[in-house]
């Protein structure tokens, strides 16, 4: 666990958006979600996705912050919270295939994501297996 520790870090020192995260942010939006098994980690990619309720949905969207209770906040969407991939266009594409895919392997119909920075939701319309 330590290289694979060690290899997060470095893709998030390397994240112009989650450069400054710190041992708390690590422990606050890595480490939880990796606890809860909502991570995928895999060739330079760190998505992470939580379950937020209702009410919190509505706190996300109106503060645009993700309160680390709320990967497991008892909702039944998923909502991708952080997406860490600087390997270009051809690998974000085929990271979001893998995610879409995985969401609809598990019975999600849809997930949603907020770009922070802009306040743009997203969305993807998930296929029933």
């Amino acid at each position: 666990m330590i290289s694979e520790k060690s290899s997060l870090k470095d893709l998030i020192e390397r994240s112009p958006y989650h450069s400054w995260w710190g041992d708390k942010e690590y422990e606050l939006y890595v480490a939880r979600p990796i606890s809860l098994g909502q991570c995928l980690f895999s060739d330079g990619v760190l998505a992470t996705w939580g379950f937020p309720n209702e009410d919190q949905v509505e706190k996300y969207l109106s503060s645009r912050r993700f309160d680390s209770d709320w990967f497991d906040g008892g909702g039944d969407t998923v909502w991708l919270v952080d997406f860490i991939c600087l390997g270009g266009k051809v690998q974000i594409a085929r990271s979001f295939k893998e995610l879409i895919n995985l969401f609809s392997s598990l019975g999600y119909r849809d997930a949603y994501w907020l770009r922070t920075e802009t306040g743009k939701l997203g969305w993807f319309k998930l296929k029933e297996k």
